[in-house]
């Protein structure tokens, strides 16, 4: 196994941290090889040597970010496994917008997350794939508690759409807060009170599925409220 040499460490240290800069500002497509290299002081030959071109370095910066980012804000929020589902669904969104909004404590990690789940490229289909799928299992899990054993694929999925998208909504916004939200809060508080009420409207939509499930409305693909 070829063995990289400290100052070929920190290049590669030094591409991924601009990549993830420069991928940040622009997303994937319309980030350049050489906008890169100029920001780094880099060549295209070293990241050619480090990372085999542009799309293994992407793939590199955005699992890297991810993973810091879930480092950061753990789904599970710390909570024991067995812990009220409801409980575990507002740690679940409170991490979802911390990774997406505190750019502060994450740098270059929630833009980069956001841009890639609201624009995917096929590039990192792989390691997309590989990094997200535990955390939607953890999701539909938390959900298929909450909804009961009788419940569809397609109810749980519906759910897991709702509760999901209500987080990314937020991000999509281009770093800017609704206007409702108080100006010059910290931005934790302000992340507290959107996972209280999201968690809030997502239990209350979680509630009424589980009813028509109850009474017995779990056929599929119906358009009846």
């Amino acid at each position: 196994m070829m063995t990289i040499r400290k100052d070929g460490l920190q290049t590669q240290k030094k591409l991924l941290k601009v990549a993830a800069e420069v991928f940040a500002e622009k997303g994937y497509r319309d980030t350049t090889v050489a906008e890169i290299c100029q920001r780094s002081g880099s060549n295209v030959a070293a990241i050619n040597y480090h990372f085999g071109g542009k799309d293994s370095l992407y793939a590199a910066v955005w699992k890297k970010a991810f993973e810091e980012a879930l480092a950061v804000y753990p789904p599970e929020g710390h909570l024991p496994a067995d812990a009220p589902p409801a409980a575990r669904l507002r740690a679940l969104i409170h991490s979802h917008l911390h990774r997406i909004l505190d750019h502060g404590r994450l740098g270059h990690a929630g833009q980069i997350l956001l841009r890639e789940l609201s624009c995917p490229t096929e590039v990192i289909h792989q390691v997309r794939r590989d990094l997200i799928s535990p955390l939607q299992k953890l999701t539909r899990g938390i959900i298929m508690e909450l909804l009961g054993p009788q419940a569809s694929e397609q109810q749980i999925g519906f759910c897991e759409m709702s509760v999901i998208h209500q987080c990314l909504a937020i991000g999509f916004r281009e770093g800017k807060l609704p206007a409702f939200l108080p100006k010059g809060r910290p931005i934790a508080e302000i992340i507290d009170a959107l996972a209280d009420h999201i968690t809030r409207f997502s239990l209350a939509g979680i509630a009424v599925v589980q009813a028509k499930i109850e009474a017995g409305g779990n056929r599929e693909m119906k358009s009846q409220i």
